[in-house]
């Protein structure tokens, strides 16, 4: 909390203006939201005056208040979030590869993206068993490791510029829950929605252009079982057709309700990959 605020003269009336908190609505971004405002109210004629450090203030519980409408942390959840997993400012922006400006920014009322937002989540917030993440990090650049390692072993790249990822996500998907089943935790920390187009990496719109310009440099290495598992994915589904034919016909994705997040701890149910051949099952 601020300390108390000194008392202002009315430019309408002279008398005394004090420091309150009222209640006010906005319309932002197209979303009615109330917040609360510490402006300075005349004592005789009601008016109602902000200094430039009120006015920044009430733009920053304006924001806040229109992120918590729309389900994204406001700036005191990030920043609560981030000193209760030890991070400092610069930790966080090194741990998303980002700049440190981005999480001052956040922090101090700039609203973020709703993909970043799905970061910011799985690095920052609990998850029981860790089963939405697969018991590992999400990072981007693995993601785009693990598709160029694909593309090599099918001779086709997966990934395009305003792609959907309708197959990519898939191939993504059973490197995912493969590696969860056979190794204890999947390759790249994404989370996966039961979409009517299958199991898809959730938000994969936000991502496309993050993933297309990350540099698998940066990722950990795949190991050699991680290798071999990606190697006999492509193996069964060699095409786009097998592998989306195959998603669907998944008790894994069919039982989970549409937009539902896929839980990784359903990964020793997958009919198209078993674990004892690594070849698809016979139908």
């Amino acid at each position: 909390m601020k300390g108390k605020k000194p008392t202002v003269t009315c430019p309408q009336c002279g008398e005394q203006a004090r420091s309150v908190e009222v209640e006010k609505r906005a319309e932002f971004k197209g979303i009615e939201v109330s917040y609360s405002a510490n402006l300075h109210c005349c004592a005789g004629c009601g008016l109602e005056l902000a200094n430039l450090d009120d006015a920044a203030e009430m733009q920053d519980r304006l924001a806040d208040a229109y992120r918590r409408a729309v389900g994204l942390l406001d700036g005191d959840q990030i920043r609560l979030l981030r000193q209760k997993k030890g991070f400092s400012q610069q930790g966080l922006a090194d741990a998303l590869e980002i700049g440190i400006a981005s999480v001052k920014r956040w922090e101090n009322g700039v609203i973020q993206s709703k993909a970043m937002d799905n970061l910011l989540r799985t690095l920052l917030e609990e998850h029981p068993c860790n089963e939405h993440t697969g018991n590992r990090e999400f990072s981007i650049p693995r993601i785009r490791l693990v598709l160029d390692t694909f593309a090599l072993h099918l001779g086709r790249p997966l990934l395009k510029k305003n792609d959907r990822m309708l197959y990519a996500a898939k191939y993504l998907w059973y490197a995912d829950m493969t590696a969860r089943r056979d190794l204890g935790r999947g390759m790249t920390g994404a989370t996966y929605a039961a979409l009517p187009m299958g199991p898809q990496l959730n938000n994969y719109r936000d991502l496309v252009d993050e993933i297309l310009s990350a540099d698998p440099a940066d990722a950990q290495p795949l190991t050699n079982e991680e290798n071999a598992i990606i190697a006999a994915v492509a193996k069964a589904f060699p095409g786009n057709k097998a592998v989306y034919d195959a998603a669907h016909r998944e008790p894994v994705w069919n039982q989970c309700a549409t937009g539902a997040i896929i839980s990784y701890s359903q990964a020793d149910e997958l009919v198209e990959i078993p674990k004892s051949s690594g070849r698809v099952s016979p139908r």
